[in-house]
């Protein structure tokens, strides 16, 4: 293992070379797709929302937070996954930024999963649009969207800062793995 300025030789975990390169591409490619694919999702609510309800979005505050802070939650996760990239240096994966990046991961992903439980129950006991025969079909579908969206992100983010032995194997050109 390879030391940088005096540093431990365990703050650095070697990687194979395709695999730090995936991971360079990769990390962009997928927060990119994270962040057009909620902005997509919220379009797509908002348009479908105007013929049904006469308008966009709810009216109230309560039902534009229960709209909004799952795909708050998204973009915030597109942005760590972004950032993962920092955990490589040269084709080593940075111990302790790699442990930030999955903590930094972890809760924002349970805060997607705490915003979507939320937007669930307000979706479900309020009535955000004034019209009572409704029962917001599309808050559903944006809530489970936003969550499969943010599922992805925070599954390729993990694999991204812990790969597996295994992954690391498929990559290797070497047989030290």
């Amino acid at each position: 293992m390879k030391q940088y300025y005096g540093q431990q030789a365990a703050e650095y975990a070697p990687l194979p070379a395709s695999f730090a390169a995936r991971v360079r591409t990769a990390s962009v490619v997928t927060g990119v797709a994270l962040t057009i694919g909620t902005l997509a999702v919220f379009g797509l609510t908002a348009f479908v929302n105007r013929p049904l309800h006469g308008h966009s979005l709810p009216r109230g505050p309560l039902g534009i937070a229960a709209l909004l802070l799952p795909m708050l939650s998204v973009l915030a996760i597109a942005v760590v996954v972004l950032s993962a990239r920092r955990c490589l240096q040269g084709d080593y994966l940075v111990i302790a930024r790699a442990r930030g990046t999955r903590a930094t991961l972890t809760a924002c992903f349970t805060a997607l999963s705490v915003s979507c439980l939320i937007a669930l129950g307000v979706s479900a006991l309020v009535d955000l649009w004034g019209d009572h025969a409704r029962l917001g079909f599309t808050e559903l579908l944006a809530t489970f969207a936003n969550f499969a969206i943010g599922l992805i992100g925070y599954s390729a983010g993990l694999w991204f800062v812990r790969p597996s032995v295994s992954t690391l194997e498929k990559f290797s050109d070497h047989p030290i793995w």
